[in-house]
């Protein structure tokens, strides 16, 4: 068995409901319609807390017990506003104001991979799911909102995933899934 055989590409998500999911998908469909791009396939979209790239895949085992040390609350987002990334081909969904909950959830994650050993993506976290990939711009065209109709997630769940290449693009399966406690709980148990 060949080292490429045995390698995976990996990161950690937080996966919108399926409301959520078809809404972020008429949005990235009438974004791409505009801007002849291409749109992250419905199933695919989701929000990155962590990105650990290209790995053998004994490190599951270590990014799984990395997922079962955090134990924290659902948490409320607003998708609001847009992003534009390398220099407007990408456009994703993101929040004008900061979710402290997921803030913490991202610290939790990082600092566990750390303890790990585990090597992750350290650019600054921005919330922000992609919905459009390959977009074109026209010279002289207008830019896109900043803001777009709020998308209110109600996240309760993220997940170890990993990607697979396939002819029409990647494939992503969850390896490991852990439920947020309920705000609720979490306020019952501090009584």
């Amino acid at each position: 068995m060949s080292d490429t055989a045995s390698s995976v590409r990996l990161f950690f998500a937080v996966w919108p409901q399926e409301k959520v999911r078809k809404q972020l998908a008429r949005l990235a469909r009438r974004i791409a319609d505009q801007c002849a791009g291409r749109c992250v396939r419905p199933e695919n979209l989701h929000l990155t807390l962590a990105f650990i790239g290209e790995v053998d895949s004994s490190v599951v085992p270590i990014l799984r017990q990395a997922g079962s040390a955090i134990h924290r609350t659902s948490f409320d987002l607003l998708l609001d506003k847009l992003h534009c990334w390398g220099k407007g081909s990408i456009i994703a969904a993101g929040v004008s104001q900061p979710c402290g909950e997921l803030t913490v959830l991202v610290q939790d994650l990082r600092n566990q991979l750390s303890a790990a050993g585990v090597r992750y993506d350290t650019v600054k976290f921005v919330p922000h799911v992609t919905l459009v990939r390959n977009a074109k711009r026209e010279p002289g065209q207008e830019h896109f909102p900043e803001t777009i109709p709020p998308v209110a997630w109600a996240a309760d769940r993220w997940s170890l995933v990993q990607s697979r290449p396939t002819p029409y693009g990647s494939a992503y399966q969850s390896l490991a899934d852990w439920v947020l406690a309920s705000q609720d709980s979490d306020e019952h148990h501090r009584a």
